[in-house]
């Protein structure tokens, strides 16, 4: 850096803010330092970068620390009381203390859902690291300008905006609760997965399970249940009826009371277990935990990276990191013994149609 600063006459405070694209130096000017450095063979050591970075955001003054958290939650919902995402900003708020970061909420419905406006208010505050967060439509039709800012995702809010995220891995997560639920010998296993959620996991879920399924006998195959919204309870006791599972993996679905008004008993005729389990049912059923504070947590780090490395604007090239579940043993579903061949009765469950 020196060395480019004496070519071209500047201090090597300003080569530094240049190579970094600080908006405080001129285009004009980030160009010609860029253009002697790629000339020099300038390649930045990013341990070396990392430090410095370190030591201006603990020795300086400014928002350099600060790492939005835009948020999309509009009307009377709020998102702070869903189990899903306080877990998720828990682990956010974890990771950034530990990084030495601090997250500001901005909320994009006080912007009259003008993002633009919002990123104005960023640059002028010199916040830089993005991180998009909760949103509680599947397709807000919001984009997000990202040059000048580093920016990552979180799970599927803001699907319009291509960037790195973080997610749940629910492809293994669905094979490993079917994987538990076959070890405790349930043959029949059935999903039942909200059709808007199955589709904003891209029909991973579904995938795992008809996938998981090719390895069972056929005769132990169950279509997957993947409701509308407005689906009927008729429309479920018909599903079930036509399956007959010996057991479900389900995610927001109102199944027991619809089992109930069947007179189907959990866990006596049916097993349950729940692909992400909610703080209510953590009690006494079986299932997957998500981990989601682990996925709040690497989603900041991926901003975190984007801002060491000084990757600001869009990414051609992003990339998704994965965080698996960890299955939890439950009373809704207790073991069973290995059934003897089956016959041509579906079990308990047709019966009480």
């Amino acid at each position: 850096m020196a060395e480019i600063a004496q070519q071209l006459g500047v201090a090597s405070s300003t080569v530094s803010r240049a190579l970094r694209s600080d908006p405080r130096i001129s285009a004009e000017l980030r160009g010609r330092v860029r253009a002697v450095a790629d000339k020099l063979g300038y390649a930045p050591n990013p341990l070396v970068s990392a430090l410095m970075a370190n030591r201006r955001r603990r020795g300086g003054a400014g928002a350099v620390d600060v790492i939005a958290l835009i948020t999309n939650y509009s009307g009377r919902e709020d998102w702070r009381k869903k189990d899903v995402c306080r877990w998720e900003y828990e682990g956010i708020q974890r990771r950034a203390r530990e990084l030495g970061f601090r997250v500001e909420v901005f909320a994009l419905g006080e912007y009259r859902g003008d993002m633009t406006r919002l990123a104005a208010t960023l640059r002028a505050r010199a916040i830089r690291g993005v991180l998009l967060g909760f949103s509680r439509e599947e397709r807000t039709g919001v984009t997000f300008d990202g040059e000048g800012f580093c920016v990552a995702g979180l799970s599927a809010y803001f699907p319009e905006v291509v960037a790195d995220r973080a997610n749940f891995h629910g492809f293994f997560n669905v094979q490993l609760a079917l994987d538990h639920v076959h070890r405790l010998g349930y043959r029949r296993p059935a999903l039942i997965v909200p059709e808007l959620n199955n589709r904003m996991s891209n029909n991973l879920w579904s995938g795992a399970f008809l996938d998981w399924q090719r390895k069972l006998p056929r005769r132990d195959r169950c279509e997957p249940f993947i409701p509308a919204e407005n689906v009927t309870a008729a429309e479920f006791s018909d599903w079930l009826y036509r399956n007959a599972p010996d057991s479900l993996l389900v995610y927001k679905f109102p199944v027991r009371t619809l089992l109930a008004k069947r007179s189907v008993r959990v866990p006596e005729d049916i097993g349950l277990a729940y692909l992400y389990r909610t703080s209510d049912e953590m009690g006494d059923a079986a299932g997957i935990d998500g981990n989601l504070d682990f996925v709040g947590a690497a989603a900041l780090d991926l901003v975190v990276e984007r801002l060491y490395s000084n990757s600001a604007g869009t990414n051609e090239h992003p990339k998704e990191v994965l965080i698996k579940g960890t299955w939890h043993e439950g009373e809704t579903l207790p073991a069973r013994p290995i059934p003897p061949a089956p016959s041509r009765s579906r079990g308990s469950v047709r019966a009480k149609r």
